[in-house]
């Protein structure tokens, strides 16, 4: 079969030339903007809110220098992330995001499998994320009751009650349209401004005394069992790690965005590099305020919700000052956070239906409210189902919490390295209005070795020695998304999917994948 050019009109500022030339239609309102978008991705990656939840990782192993260092090394990180991919974006603005840059950059008698493989693993990596941060507001909500309702019995089927009942507010929030979400973005951005003024500023004032500067900048608790303390500091980096996730939702909302090619890069790289500059003071201020760590940790809620344990032990047990020093998190996650992340993760699942990856079923979007509500009701149904996991064996829901990171990370890493190693040589994409020039490959390559970094020190065991109860669960997550995209492609992937491909169903060079023949064409259009 011929390969088709690619040809793109205007394709610095027409959206849906360049969704034509990727043989798309505009099937939703472009209702988000460059701020809007902007700040649904500071709200699903909720920086310092998502430290601060899982912090204690660090602190135990790493302590105060694996908070603040660890801290900036990751914003180093994820910024080269950041910049690498928005190049991408700026060329293929789709809501696939990762699995259309794989697609985009792959050989071509790769691309089918190649993309499918990204394809799951951006849909569970979103999949997994959205569950973290619904059981993160579930615990801190369970936190409040802990200290404040003495007579409560916890009970583990109750957080997975609450997981489902917040879920299904946020798939109501997303049914009303983008246009609602659009707008909660700016109460977001507001709730997490003031949550960030706030409470750090009741911590500077209240802590007396505080850690000294050489603590600060030089502790390194080792509280894991690992001989090594390098080791252990590494392991650390999960907390700041998972603060540096979920940027990418803007991506999935690339085809609700206005002047996606011009604008979406300025998202990506801009949410990052502003969460990082924004976040170390905090993070600093922060680190001089922790003066009792295993106080903290050993507390009522100090695994669950160390911030709140924090307030709480700081203010003396009183109820309205730590409700109202940290409701911050709780609100942002509910109105924006959630909703956002059920959002992106219906973006990719609904994208990757159009393509054949899943039933054309999910494809569909709601004429109305135009929003692809059969797949934000898929989206629905996986993380209510894994959160029911919780009731029967909590390490195991921890481990798949913790498995997220890994996952997200290996989404990002495959365009990542596929650039390193072809170049651009297989795509006749034209270049979008974001190109990093002459620094591509440096920022790239810098990019790559974090991944690499993080992908294997986020495997090891956080602590020795390894029992059941407290062994890493990440690899067998990252392992079960891998076996699950090679299981699914040899049992239908290979016949039916078809990729990203032109209108006239013939693959596109540098953005299509291999050859399909006139059956799978066939079989994909009786799903229509």
């Amino acid at each position: 079969m011929n390969e088709t050019p690619l040809k793109v009109e205007k394709p610095q500022n027409d959206d849906e030339a360049r969704l034509a030339a990727l043989g798309q239609e505009q099937a939703m309102g472009r209702h988000f903007n460059v701020w809007s978008l902007i700040f649904l991705a500071f709200c699903t990656s909720v920086t310092w809110e998502a430290l601060t939840s899982t912090m204690a990782q660090c602190l135990l192993a790493g302590g105060s220098s694996s908070l603040v260092w660890g801290f900036a090394a990751s914003a180093i990180g994820a910024l080269s992330i950041a910049l690498s991919l928005a190049e991408f974006a700026s060329m293929v603005p789709t809501a696939g995001g990762q699995y259309h840059y794989v697609a985009a950059l792959a050989p071509l008698q790769y691309r089918r499998l190649l993309s499918w493989i990204a394809g799951w693993a951006t849909i569970w990596s979103w999949l997994l994320s959205a569950l973290a941060g619904i059981f993160a507001n579930t615990m801190q909500l369970q936190a409040y009751i802990i200290l404040f309702a003495r007579d409560y019995t916890y009970k583990r089927w109750h957080t997975s009650l609450i997981v489902i009942a917040l879920t299904t507010c946020f798939l109501g929030i997303n049914v009303l349209g983008t246009r609602w979400l659009h707008r909660f973005t700016f109460l977001g951005i507001v709730l997490h401004i003031a949550g960030y003024v706030t409470i750090i500023i009741y911590l500077l004032v209240q802590v007396h005394p505080k850690n000294s500067a050489a603590y600060v900048f030089g502790n390194l608790t080792n509280l894991s069992g690992w001989e090594s303390d390098g080791v252990a500091w590494s392991i650390g980096l999960m907390s700041s790690a998972i603060a540096f996730i979920n940027w990418d939702s803007a991506t999935h909302m690339a085809e609700e965005m206005q002047n996606a090619s011009r604008d979406l890069p300025r998202v990506l790289w801009g949410c990052v590099a502003l969460s990082g500059v924004i976040t170390f003071p905090w993070v600093i201020a922060l680190a001089f305020c922790m003066t009792d760590i295993e106080g903290v940790l050993n507390g009522p809620v100090g695994r669950i919700s160390p911030l709140v344990q924090l307030v709480y032990t700081v203010s003396g047990g009183n109820q309205a000052t730590t409700f109202g020093i940290t409701f911050f998190f709780l609100f942002l996650g509910f109105f924006v956070g959630g909703p956002g992340c059920l959002a992106a993760s219906s973006r990719v699942i609904w994208s990757f239906a159009r393509e054949g990856g899943l039933p054309h079923y999910f494809a569909r979007v709601h004429q109305t409210q135009e929003v692809p509500i059969n797949a934000l009701v898929l989206a629905w149904t996986c993380i209510s189902a894994l959160a029911l996991i919780y009731i029967g064996n909590e390490t195991a829901y921890y481990g798949i919490s913790s498995g997220v990171t890994v996952v997200m990370i290996f989404s990002y890493a495959m365009p990542i390295f596929l650039r390193l190693r072809y170049g651009f040589e297989h795509t006749a994409l034209t270049p979008g209005p974001f190109t990093l020039g002459g620094w591509g490959l440096p920022v790239n390559g810098v990019a790559a070795c974090w991944c690499l970094y993080l992908v294997v020190f986020l495997c090891f065991p956080t602590v020795m020695p390894v029992t059941k109860e407290n062994m890493n669960y990440s690899p067998v997550i990252f392992g079960g998304c891998l076996v699950m995209a090679g299981a699914t492609w040899w049992a239908y992937g290979r016949r039916v999917y078809r990729g990203v491909l032109a209108e006239n169903d013939r693959p596109i060079r540098g953005l299509g994948m291999d050859a399909v023949d006139s059956s799978v064409v066939a079989e994909s259009e009786k799903g229509r």
